[in-house]
């Protein structure tokens, strides 16, 4: 199974072993702070869910994702501030990997940007946010993205880290979907996240020193994470996630607020991913361009 598959079951997992043997109760409505009824009431645990999802994990081929990420960036002694908005559309096989995604950023005063890719066996292909022209990127990058979407640890392994989480846990469900919810916040969680970012590094990659200092001066304030599963299919169909985040780099300490919000659909419905002839006929080859 493909990891990045892998991964989406990992945070059932991640969430699911504190609570293996509850069962969901009625979804909790942010705005009154009432139960809301649930007429297709389900008895399955967590764990059995988890099981389901890891088991139609297995066949999942292809995807659509679409994210909105909302960013806040401040370097208090630098007196900088930067509010962006991400949104990105998103298609991906596995087999051969395949992916193009639609991207547009709005950085505010910083300005905006587009981004269009596409990246088959066939090539890299990236449309240059100014120009608007097409560019061929290394093979190299080919492969080293494949690494990443397939490589990195095993999301089954070593879980029982997870289990001091069992009080920040909630699972919920509604008519339609199972709710997974993590809350979490402090050192305990700052550690956590530092050894799981570390240990499902992609395989064959490793931190930098920089990036080492970086992650070691990096603490968690707060985190939501949310995960909906669809009842019938229990395919994971959405997740949102808020992040209150500070950092050193270089120095300089860095404050980080993102939340992001996604929804997965198409699962196993896409087939194949072409790149237009056009591009393949017309894009520079960054490698000629710059007469290596």
């Amino acid at each position: 199974m493909n990891n990045l598959m892998k991964g989406i079951a990992a945070g059932i997992l991640v969430l699911g072993l504190g609570a293996c043997g509850k069962t969901a109760e009625p979804k909790t409505d942010p705005d009154t702070g009432k139960k809301v009824e649930v007429q297709n009431k389900s008895d399955m645990t967590a764990q059995e869910v988890y099981e389901k999802v890891m088991a139609v994990s297995e066949e999942q081929k292809s995807m659509h994702a679409k994210m909105d990420i909302d960013q806040l960036i401040k370097v208090p002694s630098q007196e900088f501030e930067m509010n962006s908005k991400i949104n990105m559309d998103m298609d991906m096989v596995m087999e051969p990997l395949s992916m193009y995604q639609k991207m547009n950023m709005d950085m505010g005063e910083q300005g905006k940007m587009d981004m269009e890719i596409y990246m088959t066996d066939a090539g890299f292909f990236m449309k240059d946010p100014e120009s608007g022209d097409w560019i061929k990127l290394p093979n190299e990058m080919y492969e080293e993205m494949s690494g990443q979407l397939s490589g990195g640890a095993d999301p089954t392994l070593d879980m029982n880290m997870f289990k001091e989480f069992t009080d920040d846990f909630k699972f919920e469900q509604t008519d339609d979907a199972y709710i997974l919810t993590l809350s979490a916040a402090g050192d305990k969680f700052s550690k956590l996240f530092k050894k799981v970012a570390t240990e499902n590094m992609p395989a064959g990659m490793e931190m930098n020193e920089e990036q080492a200092e970086v992650m070691e001066n990096m603490e968690v304030k707060s985190l939501e994470y949310e995960i909906f599963i669809d009842k019938k299919t229990f395919y994971t169909n959405a997740f949102n996630m808020n992040m209150d985040m500070t950092m050193e780099v270089e120095g300089e300490e860095m404050h980080i607020d993102q939340k992001v919000k996604a929804d997965i659909s198409k699962i196993n419905e896409i087939d194949t991913i072409k790149i237009p002839q056009e591009i393949l006929d017309n894009a520079v080859d960054i490698n000629e361009s710059m007469g290596q």
